[in-house]
């Protein structure tokens, strides 16, 4: 092992020994931070530009599903 790694490993080791039974994780408040973030991002609606283009796409495959069929059919 490296001096690097080793002191990186020490380092690790020494900081989760020194958690107390008991206490919060210290990951704990990032997962709860991240949590309301993403609960927050999916109540969010979406804009209607996003809504508009959608529509668009869909109608433009059903047009070019519509004439396959027909050069199918001839």
């Amino acid at each position: 092992m490296s001096d690097e790694i080793r002191k990186n490993h020490d380092m690790t080791t020494a900081e989760t020994s020194q958690i107390k039974p008991g206490t919060i994780a210290p990951n704990a408040s990032i997962s709860r931070k991240l949590k309301e973030f993403y609960d927050a991002v999916q109540e969010e609606g979406i804009p209607d530009r996003f809504l508009d283009l959608l529509e668009r796409l869909e109608a433009a495959e059903n047009a070019q599903k519509t004439n396959a069929k027909a050069v199918d059919a001839k």
